[in-house]
């Protein structure tokens, strides 16, 4: 009953702010009941799923559909109470299109429990955007006659939607945490996939090759597997010969191939890599000198030797990142336990990597300033749809002297494409390695000597090098100016 409540709150806020002031008031048993649809769109176009709510947002009596994703369409119910299964019926009226399936075809249904029924327009065929395709629903007839067809009022009633078919892109690309680390046991598999953030047309992409491989030091095989998601491509990856040679670094790297009718918009690259291995005591923990996971908003400082002001001086730049754990599974050779969650079942175990840090950001849509690098260039998107490179996940790697030392050892760039984009949406890949060494300075400060190597042709000509102090507080002493050479900003 307590899901009746909300939704029947939910009608009342919304049938509160579609009226006018004459007829503004609040839903009460003697009022009649009413059903109309309740699709609501964000600021970007995009349709909320239900139980998705926005009570800034008010549902919309037309929407431009430019993706191939089924669009799912809630019709709701709002009354004081009902009783027993409502049926409402509504038509549908398509122009201009073909291709379309409806599911349920002519009816909705309701029930005391759930209020909310909803309509699933799926698209198997790409339509003509100059032929203004458009799907008109209205709603008809309700079962139970106590029940009024729209909002009862003339403003927004909401029994009548039109959906239009016009421009679309497809865009294809990797996720952006596009490389996984293997053991390099015969057998072992990982799953990857392709996404597609708008969509698919299954006819057009079964059988094709949508990537082919670029380098590999070993043998591997790739099965896809079934199309069940609207939105990727999903693929096994499985290591068919034994690769454990621990002084030897393996690597298969894949690019994604042209696909006609779809955009590439994104990371084209993906990887697997089989790390080479060093002994390493995992007591010793290093990375969790670099992080605090009961402070969200905890930072690594650091200093960039940067003309920052292209005035053709070099100085020390001071930044930070928001740092966070590695997590990896509980067999990972560098798993240490984080969390048991308080069971005593293994399932629900949370481990992080014992030396491995990354640079993220709280914002879900943010990105934090890895290296540094926002201050790279001018022009550049920020946000993480668009650059989602700057936030890098898995960023810096921790060798301590003799597998042991708690005070000092050498450190390594995790080595990685990384997609950022300018204001404009040209999109980058920067590729990204380089090392240094690391020790505790003071009594529980640690000082990061690092040079980073990053190539892009276009951009650089080739690669970059930047030189950097990184500390786990930001009480650390000045560092000594350099005598290198330095870069300066780039218009992206």
């Amino acid at each position: 009953m307590k899901a009746t409540k909300h939704i029947i709150l939910l009608g009342i806020l919304l049938f509160s702010m579609g009226c006018s002031d004459d007829d503004d008031k609040t839903l009460t048993p003697q009022d009649p009941a009413f059903v109309r649809f309740f699709l609501l769109v964000d600021n970007d176009g995009n349709p909320l799923e239900y139980p998705q709510f926005n009570g800034g947002l008010v549902p919309v009596t037309s929407y431009d559909h430019q993706s191939v994703l089924t669009l799912k369409i809630p019709v709701a119910l709002t009354a004081s109470s009902v009783s027993g299964n409502v049926t409402v019926n509504f038509e549908t009226e398509q122009t201009n299109l073909s291709g379309i399936s409806i599911s349920p075809q002519n009816a909705v249904t309701f029930t005391p429990e759930r209020l909310v029924d909803t309509i699933r327009v799926s698209i198997t065929e790409r339509w003509d955007p100059s032929a203004n395709g458009q799907l008109k629903f209205n709603l008809i007839s309700a079962s139970d006659s106590n029940i009024t067809i729209g909002m009862p009022n003339t403003n927004l009633p909401n029994d009548e939607l039109i959906v239009n078919f016009n421009d679309f892109t497809l865009n294809y690309r990797f996720p952006a945490d596009n490389q996984q680390e293997i053991i390099g046991e015969v057998g072992e598999s990982k799953t990857f996939s392709v996404e597609f953030p708008n969509g698919y047309i299954a006819s057009e992409i079964s059988g094709l090759s949508l990537f082919e491989e670029t380098t590999s030091d070993f043998a591997y095989s790739i099965s896809q597997l079934p199309l069940n998601n609207l939105n990727r491509i999903d693929y096994t990856f499985t290591v068919n010969e034994d690769i454990q040679t621990d002084e030897l670094q393996f690597r298969t790297r894949f690019t994604l191939n042209d696909i006609d009718g779809y955009n590439l918009a994104g990371n084209p690259n993906y990887t697997f890599i089989k790390p080479f291995v060093a002994f390493r005591d995992n007591a010793t923990n290093t990375a969790n000198n670099f992080y605090n996971l009961s402070d969200p908003f905890y930072r690594t400082f650091g200093e960039h030797w940067f003309d920052f002001n292209e005035d053709a001086i070099c100085s020390w730049q001071t930044f930070f990142a928001f740092t966070f754990p590695v997590v990896v599974d509980a067999d990972h050779p560098n798993a240490v336990l984080f969390d048991n969650m308080g069971t005593t079942e293994p399932e629900d175990d949370i481990y992080h990597h014992a030396f491995r840090i990354g640079f993220d950001s709280p914002n879900t849509t943010g990105t934090t300033n890895s290296f540094d690098m926002r201050r790279w260039f001018d022009n550049e998107s920020s946000s993480q749809d668009n650059s989602p490179g700057f936030n890098i996940t898995e960023a810096i790697e921790f060798f301590p002297t003799d597998g042991t030392s708690t005070t000092d050892g050498f450190v390594q760039v995790i080595e990685q494409d990384l997609l950022i984009s300018n204001t404009n949406g040209e999109q980058f890949i920067l590729s990204i390695s380089g090392g240094g060494t690391y020790s505790e300075i003071s009594p529980g400060l640690f000082e990061i000597i690092l040079e980073l190597t990053t190539a892009n042709s276009d951009l650089f000509g080739g690669t970059r090098t930047d030189l950097y102090r990184i500390y786990n507080s930001n009480s650390y002493p000045e560092p000594l100016d350099l005598t290198e050479n330095c870069n300066d900003p780039i218009t992206l």
